[in-house]
């Protein structure tokens, strides 16, 4: 299966910048941090960061991932909890947590994929949210109009 989007981290002038590229059909240049995706969405991410936050206890919050700009309807920013929330994973004291978090996420979406590939999911997403809450930017999923 194609690339269905991209996660990545950026502030809101390079996510447009690169939303432009995307849409283009081109291959991005530069050193962001990212990752493609195949399976996943936004509603699938939201579904993640109310699992995330059930297993390592972080409260509630907006998990709703929202159009950023109405120029790029393929463009959106996941909210500050969603990306605190997914951090927050790092600081999990529970070694299976990843492993958790990407049980319950497959038990919870519709989402073809087994647990341990899930797993890499998770981790590589964690990653990015890590990623964006130290450079202090966000994350933005960029998704293939179909």
């Amino acid at each position: 299966m194609g690339v269905l989007g991209e996660l990545f981290v950026a502030t809101h002038a390079a996510a447009l910048e690169r939303a432009d590229v995307l849409d283009a059909g081109e291959i991005p240049s530069g050193a962001v941090p990212h990752i493609e995706l195949t399976q996943i969405g936004a509603l699938d991410l939201e579904i993640l960061g109310e699992v995330t936050a059930r297993e390592v206890r972080y409260g509630s919050g907006d998990v709703e991932v929202a159009e950023i700009d109405l120029a790029h309807d393929n463009l959106y920013g996941l909210p500050a909890f969603l990306t605190e929330v997914l951090a927050a994973v790092r600081e999990s004291e529970d070694e299976d947590v990843v492993g958790d978090i990407a049980r319950g996420w497959a038990d919870d979406a519709e989402i073809d994929a087994s647990t341990s590939d899930l797993q890499e999911v998770v981790s590589a997403i964690v990653d990015l949210a890590v990623r964006a809450t130290e450079r202090g930017e966000q994350l933005y999923l960029w998704t293939r109009s179909v």
